[in-house]
């Protein structure tokens, strides 16, 4: 017999309409086939990072300010110059005469999870009469500050680490300024002039320490800092290799 031309239409007809009635339950089965081989595809976890770098990057802006950090000066004048170091690193060395200034760089770290700051510096001159314990005297030639800002400025927490010229190792002072800080001298005197120190500080354990309680938020800024302006003389310092890092 021969098929008539109505007759194939109908079948193809019919054909179609049986898969579209299908098509629904095809779908649902090879979305359920993509989801057993993903479940049963190993995944590869997530490497976390196990620092946060405060990258010091070589360039400059237009105002010899290196880039990805920002000046703040309360006495000029300020002389900033980028050091090459080895294995194409950068330090940022700050001199000063009678003058107060230095560099921040503005991060948003969780101690939590990086409660540990490391860096290097190098001293080269300190300011001879400096000292944290008078407000007179207040000069140093190598200060890094740790600040958590509050919604007001001059509430911020500041956590500091400075190199002294004449208060002992150890000292503890609250500073001279309208906010919250606690400073701690890790080098003093002249015994290290010229040469790479490297320091390593557990902020959260020192703020706690400190403080007497445990930071209710997050590092939003680092600084490092220089001044002279108190005893009308000159020091000289560079900083390297700052980073947050992971806890033990």
């Amino acid at each position: 017999m021969i098929e008539t031309t109505s007759t194939a239409h109908g079948r193809r007809r019919t054909a179609a309409s049986s898969l579209r009635r299908a098509w629904p339950g095809l779908v649902v089965l090879v979305a359920l086939g993509l989801m057993i081989v993903f479940v049963m595809t190993p995944t590869q976890p997530r490497a976390l990072p196990s620092q946060i770098p405060l990258t010091i990057t070589g360039k400059t802006d237009g105002n010899g300010i290196p880039s990805g950090w920002e000046m703040e000066v309360f006495h000029d004048p300020h002389r900033i110059k980028l050091e090459s170091l080895q294995n194409g690193r950068f330090g940022i060395r700050l001199m000063s005469d009678a003058s107060s200034f230095g560099l921040y760089k503005t991060v948003d770290v969780d101690l939590k999870e990086f409660p540990i700051l490391s860096w290097k510096w190098k001293v080269d001159r300190v300011p001879p009469e400096g000292d944290i314990r008078e407000r007179t005297k207040d000069d140093q030639a190598a200060q890094v500050y740790v600040v958590f800002p509050a919604w007001l400025q001059f509430r911020s927490p500041i956590l500091g680490y400075i190199w002294d010229s004449n208060a002992p190792v150890g000292t503890v002072s609250d500073g001279h300024s309208m906010n919250p800080t606690k400073v701690v001298v890790l080098r003093s005197g002249k015994q290290d002039l010229g040469k790479w120190v490297q320091e390593r500080r557990n902020v959260a354990e020192d703020y706690r320490k400190l403080f007497g309680k445990e930071p209710d938020r997050s590092v939003g800024r680092v600084a490092i800092w220089i001044n002279t302006q108190h005893t009308k003389s000159s020091a000289e310092a560079t900083f390297a290799d700052l980073q947050f890092l992971r806890g033990n």
